[in-house]
């Protein structure tokens, strides 16, 4: 099968007050049109970075990433990102947010009222269609995030930690709703995320990236029945080993920021 989007050889550096620091060395990955790829790994690692570049928002030091057989090298409709801050406009409904950018490429009214409406139904918010976002709770406001996102019809949804500062029930509420509008829809979704838990719950596949710099250290298949929950059995028993390795590459990290700060 061929990759819907590669990413060849990829290293970012950045320069700093302590001169150059590597981000990401080496990433080599192949991601398949409709895969649910989930991206773990210690703080500061480089997934945010990854998803950026990716994204078309960084440019890569070393390496190439290509999507439909195309370098990427800017920001693309094709691929969109819903980060933990949501970007809502609180001046505007619900249903106008979800419109919001479908009005910037200008489809008519009708039709992006009644696509906007499509996805409000898809996550369960159509009865708070015309609520203003400050009446929302913060799950209420990821929803409208994600119809926005999934109203716009990117073929690559990029997901930095979108549900970090939820609580557990809202949470697992949003990880039923996701991987059903990603079955109804077919897209091909990245997800970062600290949670080994959500990850295995979400992804086809778990990759568990290293402590600084960013490389692919474990790539895990998740062959699991959906829809899944975070308590299932089969679920746990995929945690335990992906958790194993974050877990080494967590240590890793500590000893090396302590061992900087002994030197300084």
């Amino acid at each position: 099968m061929t990759a819907k989007l590669k990413v060849d050889n990829v290293s970012k550096d950045f320069t700093g007050r302590n001169g150059k620091l590597q981000a990401l060395r080496d990433i080599r990955l192949d991601i398949n049109e409709g895969e649910f790829l989930c991206i773990v790994g210690p703080s500061g690692c480089g997934k945010t970075t990854l998803l950026n570049i990716i994204a078309g928002l960084e440019n890569v030091y070393k390496g190439r990433v290509v999507h439909n057989g195309e370098f990427i090298n800017s920001t693309g409709p094709d691929r969109l990102v819903i980060f933990q801050e949501l970007g809502l406009f609180p001046w505007l409904s619900v249903v106008k947010n979800v419109e919001f950018g479908l009005k910037m490429k200008k489809v008519p009214q009708p039709r992006r009222r009644e696509t906007a409406l499509k996805y409000l139904d898809m996550v369960n918010l159509l009865k708070f269609k015309d609520a203003h976002i400050h009446e929302l709770s913060g799950g209420m406001k990821q929803r409208v995030a994600l119809a926005r996102a999934f109203a716009m019809d990117p073929e690559v949804l990029l997901m930095d930690e979108p549900f970090t500062a939820l609580d557990a029930q809202t949470r697992d509420m949003l990880h039923d709703e996701l991987q059903k509008i990603w079955q109804e829809t077919g897209k091909t979704i990245i997800f970062v995320t600290h949670n080994v838990r959500e990850a295995v719950c979400l992804g086809d596949k778990v990759i568990v990236m290293s402590s600084q710099p960013g490389m692919i250290k474990t790539e895990f298949r998740i062959d699991l029945p959906r829809p899944r929950h975070i308590e299932d059995g089969g679920v746990m028993d995929m945690v335990r080993p992906i958790l194993k390795e974050l877990s080494f590459e967590i240590k890793k990290s500590f000893e090396e920021e302590y061992d900087a700060k002994k030197d300084n």
